[in-house]
């Protein structure tokens, strides 16, 4: 017979195996954890302008994250890193701000994900100082109405497709040598009437459409910017009266990294930003709107308080070209759909303040009905008006109703309906610089272009408002 001692040391070596393997396994699965870890969405460009950068990204776990930064030209020698914890009340959201770049210079970044290097980098160019060599060209890339299909929400209801669309101007913003952007025009993700029942679940749809795999070749593709409609705001044609509208404009803030939203005085979205010799002024159609069906001569679309920002901020423009971009159509007074031509006197004022205060460069961007045309609103002893409408990126697209169909503001040849992109590429310089508008399919074919002479968008006669 055995001893006791004898036995209870084979049990003891039993143990010390089983806990080894154990040990061993449970490390194997950390590892293998750790190595799987990565982006759920990103990383994103946000902003870029001379001396500053910022680039959003999104995880499902805490994790921890790096981002290094270096010139590929190695003028600066090594990398410059950040790091950030994950945290679940931030939706596992991670946004560094750059700062201390120096202009018109082009940077790699590259994430560091628990500690372990990702398999690509990433490249940006800070904006250029004005020298001596004139303005830089600049491409705007836009669009709207980006459905993403949803088989857990939509069934086989197809509302969406032509994802190939975001992949095309991932290619041509990175191939551009010169600065571009883009700026999107609302409808972005299609809340679902499941969604705005709760924040919670308007939360799930940001995640879904970030992470979608259409997405993730555009995000780091170029800067992006953004405003809202009502399918990123809640209901469908909703006004301030949404009783979460507090929570979708902090989800908005979390995945749109704008240069701000909003003022201390004046919630909303609304916010500006420059490029070169462009002003671009975002504005909030959501958050101060009254009911389109509202009968009363003073409902407004963007509010008395958003409207007195624009006014100055106009003014203070030296700029060129003073983009204007707007969710719902400001020239449009055929469609029955929503509009400013649903306020009236809204709008009348501000026309006329325009017309008072001789602002040149004036030219106003929409999105929304899924259907894209070049509106021209003539002014006798002034420049006309010009409203870009581009939709659709990936919904469905729309034709025209009948009333709309032959629009004498339309300028001929304009109407697409079909899904396309939009660009606004401005290049020379003085007088002699050029904005091209333009439509393009989902391979980078044309629909239409016209081409605008910044001299052309002011009074004649009038001197040129320029820094």
């Amino acid at each position: 017979m055995e001893s006791i001692g004898s036995i209870m040391g084979l049990s003891h070596h039993l143990f010390e195996n089983l806990f080894m393997r154990f040990f061993i396994l449970f490390i194997a699965v950390l590892s293998s954890l750790a190595a799987n870890a990565r982006p759920s969405a990103g990383p994103m460009l946000g902003p870029v302008t001379r001396h500053t950068a910022t680039v959003w990204i999104q995880g499902s776990e805490p994790d921890r994250v790096a981002l290094e930064i270096d010139q590929p030209d190695n003028k600066v020698p090594g990398w410059r890193t950040q790091a950030v914890q994950l945290k679940a009340e931030a939706g596992y959201i991670a946004r560094f701000d750059l700062d201390s770049l120096a202009p018109g210079t082009r940077y790699r970044y590259r994430i560091v994900w628990n500690g372990k290097l990702l398999d690509s980098a990433h490249h940006f160019k800070t904006q250029s100082s004005p020298g001596p060599d004139g303005l830089p060209e600049i491409t705007v890339y836009l669009g709207s109405c980006a459905h993403l299909h949803d088989p857990s929400t939509d069934g086989a209801r197809e509302w969406s497709g032509g994802y190939e669309i975001l992949d095309q101007i991932a290619a041509r913003a990175g191939a551009d040598s010169h600065h571009n952007l883009m700026l999107w025009l609302g409808d972005n993700i299609y809340l679902r009437p499941d969604d705005y029942e709760h924040p919670s679940g308007m939360a799930s749809r940001y995640r879904k459409v970030r992470s979608h795999a259409a997405m993730q070749k555009l995000l780091p593709a170029l800067p992006h910017y953004a405003i809202w409609d009502d399918h990123d705001y809640g209901p469908n044609n909703h006004n301030q009266s949404f009783v979460f509208k507090q929570a979708s404009l902090d989800l908005f803030r979390q995945y749109w990294p704008n240069p701000s939203a909003g003022l201390p005085d004046m919630p909303g979205n609304h916010t500006q930003f420059s490029v070169a010799d462009m002003d671009f002024f975002l504005l909030d159609n959501r958050w101060n709107r009254d009911s389109d069906h509202d009968q009363s001569d003073n409902r407004k679309m963007f509010g008395v308080d958003q409207m007195h920002w624009l006014k100055n901020a106009l003014m203070a423009s030296r700029a060129r070209f003073k983009i204007i971009a707007g969710g719902s159509q400001f020239l449009n007074d055929l469609s029955r759909h929503e509009g400013w031509h649903h306020f009236r006197e809204e709008r009348r004022d501000f026309l006329s303040w325009l017309e008072l205060n001789n602002i040149s460069g004036v030219l106003f961007l929409s999105g929304d009905r899924h259907h894209t045309e070049l509106l021209k609103q003539e002014r006798p002893g002034n420049y006309p008006l010009f409203e870009l409408t581009c939709s659709p990126l990936t919904s469905r697209p729309h034709s025209v109703e009948t009333t709309e169909a032959n629009h004498p503001a339309r300028v001929e040849g304009t109407l697409v309906e079909a899904r396309n992109y939009c660009t606004l590429n401005v290049q020379g310089n003085g007088d002699d610089r050029m904005l091209a508008v333009r439509s393009l399919d989902a391979r980078g074919n044309p629909f239409w272009e016209v081409r605008m002479e910044a001299g052309a968008l002011r009074r004649t006669g009038s001197p040129a408002r320029l820094p």
